[in-house]
């Protein structure tokens, strides 16, 4: 499959020249955006001309349903043991696996974090969802024991109102965790929400609403993958 043309959206940041060879979404809560973020992702690294595949680990199985309306590729695997032997395997296919984690605490999303690179935890700005991040924190902080600081693991907020009481105490919440947060906020966007039924993503949808959520997801891709440069 040729990939998409570039677009100005996905040109506006220079990727980092060292790409994690698995790239996972994770958060136990259902709800978080994981399946939106590992979508547009898996999207954002084929306009970026390299080969990528999205791993649907969700039992929903939404965005695998997502990615073949966009005419990516995918594979559904929601047994812990297969992903665990299949990860890799796949990573020495493509130059990047796109992981996308299942709603809950459970031995797939271990799975996921004992054989991923860089693990990105989406999280909404509700009290509700800040006290959820703390399972999946410990499952990377034990993840990061076993592996010798492996793997490396970001925060970011995601569907977020601008200037808000509740972003600011969010952002102070997660600035004090064990995983650090990333500067860059998802916006909350009613073009989001819509590319799923549209069989698309911000990166292919017109208008000004969809050019600034796709700006806001290069910004959240390219600092995430430098500190996967910075610290790997």
């Amino acid at each position: 499959m040729k990939p998409m043309p570039k677009s100005k959206s996905t040109e506006s940041a220079a990727t980092p020249e060292k790409l994690p060879k698995i790239l996972a979404f994770a958060n136990q809560k259902g709800g978080a955006g994981k399946s939106t973020g590992a979508v547009h992702a898996a999207d954002w690294f084929t306009q970026k001309g390299h080969s990528t595949i999205l791993v649907d680990a969700d039992g929903q199985q939404s965005s695998s349903g997502w990615l073949k309306d966009l005419g990516l590729p995918y594979k559904i695997i929601s047994d812990p043991e297969v992903l665990f032997d299949e990860l890799p395997l796949l990573a020495e296919s493509y130059d990047i696996v796109v992981v996308d984690g299942p709603g809950n605490a459970s031995e797939v999303t271990k799975a996921i974090l004992i054989r991923s690179n860089l693990v990105l935890i989406p999280c909404r700005d509700s009290m509700i969802d800040l006290a959820s991040t703390g399972k999946i924190m410990q499952f990377v902080r034990q993840a990061k024991e076993i592996r010798g600081g492996s793997p490396i693991a970001a925060v970011y907020l995601n569907a977020v109102k601008d200037n808000t009481i509740l972003l600011r105490e969010a952002r102070e919440a997660l600035q004090s965790g064990i995983i650090p947060l990333l500067n860059t906020t998802l916006p909350d966007r009613q073009c989001i929400k819509d590319a799923p039924g549209q069989g698309s993503t911000v990166f292919r949808m017109k208008g000004e609403a969809a050019k600034a959520a796709a700006r806001a997801y290069t910004k959240i891709l390219t600092e995430a993958l430098k500190l996967f440069e910075s610290e790997s």
